[in-house]
């Protein structure tokens, strides 16, 4: 069993850039720990910087039975503070961290610091930083900071920026950092299945799961999620398609698919067959709210924004292009969709109203679109189609060998709804119960719609949704689609 305190003792190495999958050789002293203060069977060294208190409390440990409490506070700067001896030697780089909690109601900005002479002159240096919420522990942490050379009589201490609210501190840790390459998750210096097992393990709650934190930790936010999974599985299954730092993954653009399987054996399909749904929904945690967020008229001036804000939460959507719109200078937004593990779909080939159409002409309108993502892409296979002006009929139902992802909420984007409208729609439908399963309605060519992603997006991971395409969240839930048949939702 891996305790947190263990797991932020553990995971305080640095990933390095590797061309392949093997670890970078490690020093003879990585991974040492010069410091580990769990406040278990006391101070561990720690004292206040000037009158404040400075206790022992089990009150509301991160981890274990105690933790720290500093009250009674004159100043920003009181805090719980331990010299730094011989062990550390200036002009060299650690790892630092420590988790913090306050209960002030409202964010308080804390800060990780560091107090040295320089020259007989005092000064002070911010080791870590973050907003932290009320009531929730965070962890300050940076896996690479490098006390400053010639720094002597050097103080490590715990401080908020302009408050003096009363906080606690847990687990401070401070170690020789190791090398292991980012995706390492067990740090076996191997990148292969086992890390995704203990990745699963670990999100599906797995004490068991041997997972380290900054390897584990993908996008480098300070925490392990659905985001994470996302990021380790494509870097194990493609890894042309990642690079690493010490600090973030950059993905690249390529023709790879991600999202496709078995495209030279896609089935012919018909009206009435069930949809051949090859979905990966590995990386959607157990328990999770879905909601397939679509947009409709691409590829358009939005649609890379869009992309954007879904891609930092690792979340997809599902994107219904209009064929006759694509061209050479647009086609690098498809390709970009495909590559992110977005669902590329069909708009039709000139989005006209297929309910005027006899089923030649409505095939007509879905093949061209089809070939002409295929040729795009590489690929062969039939897309999702979204229907234009969402006109359906007995005749399409007859014709077509996809299903109709229709519109379950609407954004009302298309009708001047503003970015703060399109929000509380979702927001609101999130907070009434009815957004589980949906599909939504939207537009990567309403900049409405394009601004409101950057809120929604955090908002809905804050509050437990997982965004996934329309595939994704039909097979996540366990339901089937039927090709020529529409749906507002999953159940």
């Amino acid at each position: 069993m891996i305790s947190k305190k263990k797991l932020i003792a553990r995971s305080l190495s640095i990933a390095v850039i590797a061309a392949g999958i093997t670890a970078t050789a490690i020093p003879a002293s990585a991974g040492q720990n010069l410091l580990n203060a769990s406040f278990e069977s006391g101070l561990d060294g720690f004292s206040a910087r000037q009158n404040e208190t400075v206790e022992r409390t089990s009150d509301d440990a991160y981890d274990g039975s105690y933790c720290l409490m500093i009250s009674n506070r004159n100043d920003a700067w009181n805090g719980a503070v331990i010299s730094l001896g011989s062990e550390w030697a200036s002009g060299e780089t650690y790892a630092f961290s420590c988790a913090v909690k306050q209960k002030t109601g409202e964010a308080v900005d804390m800060k990780l610091s560091l107090q040295y002479d320089d020259g007989g002159t005092t000064k002070y240096d911010s080791i870590a930083t973050d907003s932290v919420a009320s009531g929730a522990w965070t962890v300050l942490s940076n896996a690479a900071y490098t006390i400053p050379a010639g720094a002597t009589n050097r103080y490590l201490y715990v401080e908020t920026d302009t408050s003096k609210c009363d906080f606690y501190v847990d687990a401070i840790i401070c170690s020789v950092p190791s090398s292991y390459r980012l995706g390492d998750v067990n740090q076996d210096e191997k990148i292969d299945r086992t890390d995704l097992n203990n990745m699963i393990m670990f999100l599906e709650g797995d004490s068991s799961a041997e997972v380290n934190l900054d390897t584990a930790d993908m996008n480098s936010d300070g925490k392990i999620n659905a985001i994470d999974l996302c990021l380790l599985k494509r870097l194990f299954l493609y890894p042309e398609l990642t690079r690493t730092t010490t600090t973030t993954t950059t993905t690249t653009t390529t023709t790879t698919t991600v999202n496709s399987v078995n495209n030279s054996e896609w089935p012919e399909l018909h009206p009435g067959d069930k949809w051949y749904n090859t979905a990966d929904i590995s990386w959607i945690p157990a328990g999770k709210k879905t909601v397939a967020l679509s947009f409709d008229d691409g590829p358009a001036n939005g649609g890379m924004s869009v992309q954007e804000s879904l891609n930092a939460e690792g979340f997809h959507a599902t994107f219904f292009y209009w064929g006759n719109k694509i061209n050479g200078g647009n086609e690098s937004e498809i390709k970009s969709a495909e590559a992110a593990g977005h669902e590329v779909a069909n708009h039709t080939w000139t989005h006209t109203d297929l309910r005027n159409l006899g089923s030649g002409q409505i095939m007509d309108e879905y093949n061209q679109c089809k070939n002409k993502l295929n040729q795009i892409l590489g690929v062969k296979r039939d897309y999702l189609v979204r229907l234009p002006y969402l006109g359906y009929s007995a005749t399409i139902s007859q014709t077509l060998p996809a299903p109709c992802p229709n519109c379950g909420i609407d954004s009302q984007d298309w009708n001047g709804a503003s970015t703060q409208q399109i929000i509380s729609t979702i927001q609101n439908a999130a907070q009434n119960g009815s957004l589980n399963g949906k599909v939504v309605l939207m537009h990567e060519t309403e900049n409405a719609s394009v601004q409101a992603m950057k809120t929604l997006c955090p908002w809905l991971a804050q509050n437990g949704y997982v965004v996934c395409t329309v595939s994704e969240m039909f097979k996540y839930n366990n339901k089937d689609m039927i090709c020529g048949q529409r749906y507002d939702s999953c159940f």
